[in-house]
């Protein structure tokens, strides 16, 4: 690892989603770092919420169940808070295309709702958004880095976007601080199991754990960059109260372009699977949000933080089926 962890002692900080798949994680490495945190959560379904998420830490954190569109509670629970990690939102993109209202509400309106109940009540706090790779659409040159045009191919990637310029502004405008970084392509423990609605690749895991047919749209050609959890866990971390993130995006990814054929290969192999990827053509919800090939650059947030991917594909998924074997039934 060519960056190392500095502690965290004394710092009070609040992750909203904390129950969930990335806030679990930066919880996970920032209570060890001596951090205070308080897990905000909504308890949503049918989202990742999961309180086995926190449970190697859950007597060393401060857990409150609240949706982040309740102002008053927000603000309540925000006095005295140095650094908000903002993990809270509607992921699915198909969901945001069914129910664009909901997607709306609580990414945008969720959005507004943590910065204007921070910018009353903590107002010299450092806020870190979670934001997403959707909120580029296709990609127009590779890598992709943040000076990247942006053109959202649905809702969730729009809400996203929008959500994020909320936090520029903030800093624009008030001198808050705030930093977005965009998650790419996540993958790893403590991710829900249950659905196949978004975190593709644990839901693989699953069907391949459990010898289940694996069946993937057209030939499985296009590229993705797929990030270890842990490492954008670490990314997080790197960046609270890091002067040079403030008023800032970032790009977090591999760097390496994957066919989304050769992870399902990958998944099988770690899992010894013996089953067959099967192939069906796109259907058209899903041919109209498609992207095409993704590969990102993460010079910047190296440049500014240290940070670097670690990680390999193959050694990620060989430590989340570890994870999910000896868990299974806390997820599955």
């Amino acid at each position: 690892m060519a960056y190392k962890l500095k502690s965290k002692a004394g710092v009070k900080v609040l992750i909203t989603g904390g129950l969930g798949f990335i806030g679990s994680n930066i919880a996970q490495k920032l209570v060890p770092l001596g951090a205070e945190v308080t897990i905000y959560d909504a308890c949503l379904d049918p989202y990742g919420w999961n309180f086995a998420n926190i449970k190697e830490i859950r007597d060393r954190v401060r857990f409150v169940k609240g949706d982040i569109r309740n102002f008053e509670l927000m603000k309540k629970h925000l006095r005295g808070v140095d650094v908000i990690i903002d993990c809270a939102s509607q992921i699915s993109h198909t969901l945001s295309i069914k129910n664009p209202f909901l997607d709306i509400d609580i990414n945008c309106r969720g959005a507004i709702t943590v910065l204007e109940a921070a910018r009353r009540v903590a107002p010299n706090a450092h806020l870190i958004y979670a934001g997403t790779r959707g909120q580029i659409g296709r990609m127009v040159y590779s890598p992709i880095d943040e000076n990247h045009p942006t053109d959202p191919v649905d809702m969730n990637g729009i809400d996203k976007l929008a959500a994020e310029k909320y936090y520029m502004l903030y800093h624009k405008l008030y001198g808050m601080k705030t930093t977005s970084l965009r998650i790419n392509n996540a993958y790893g423990p403590r991710c829900q199991m249950r659905h196949g609605d978004y975190a593709i690749v644990n839901w693989f895991i699953r069907k391949a754990m459990l010898n289940e047919q694996i069946t993937i749209n057209g030939r499985g050609l296009q590229t993705r960059d797929y990030c270890y959890v842990e490492d954008i866990a670490d990314a997080f971390v790197l960046s609270t109260l890091n002067k040079r993130t403030f008023g800032e995006i970032f790009m977090i990814g591999s760097g390496k372009e994957v066919r989304f054929i050769d992870m399902c290969r990958a998944i099988l192999k770690a899992t010894n699977s013996k089953m067959k990827i099967k192939h069906r053509p796109w259907p058209e919800e899903r041919k109209a949000i498609e992207i095409g090939n993704f590969c990102v650059s993460y010079k910047k947030l190296n440049e500014k933080t240290g940070w670097s991917p670690t990680t390999s594909i193959e050694e990620g998924l060989a430590r989340t089926v570890e994870f999910y074997r000896n868990r299974m039934e806390e997820y599955f």
